[in-house]
């Protein structure tokens, strides 16, 4: 599985319904290109109807958080599609309080999760970004 599968799959979580022609706009394919991948997807069973199944194996992929603080004026609605495009980032919560965005990330690597923190942390209208490393998971 490469980034665009992954891409595809945040796609297909957001609305397991969205138009193949969309869905291949977002990733930069062609429709026959992203049509391939989808049947791909759902011959080895990681998508099946309508529904992600997530692999049962958290335990191989690196998972962290990272806390986002907003500059100034900017606001979530500004950033937010920005940040969907990666696709590492698997979950983006707006919050209230003294942080602006939580979000997870997971990957294949240590490096992988310090390239996205590096990656969100230049993102237009990112004050800043402080990463927690999941350690174990207990729950989830």
């Amino acid at each position: 599985m490469d980034d665009k599968d992954r891409l595809l799959l945040n796609l297909l979580r957001q609305d397991a319904r969205r138009p193949l022609v969309a869905l291949a706009r977002d990733l930069g394919l062609s429709r026959s290109a992203t049509q391939e991948r989808l049947a791909k997807l759902r011959r080895t069973g990681i998508v099946a109807g309508f529904t992600t199944i997530e692999d049962r194996q958290p335990q191989q992929r690196q998972s962290a958080h990272l806390l986002v603080r907003l500059q100034a004026g900017k606001t979530c609605a500004q950033v937010v599609p920005r940040l969907r495009q990666r696709p590492e980032i698997v979950l983006i919560h707006s919050v209230a309080g003294a942080l602006d965005l939580i979000l997870r990330v997971e990957a294949d690597t240590i490096t992988e999760v310090e390239a996205t923190r590096a990656a969100v942390a230049a993102t237009p209208g990112i004050a800043e970004a402080t990463t927690l490393v999941a350690l174990e998971r207990h729950l989830g």
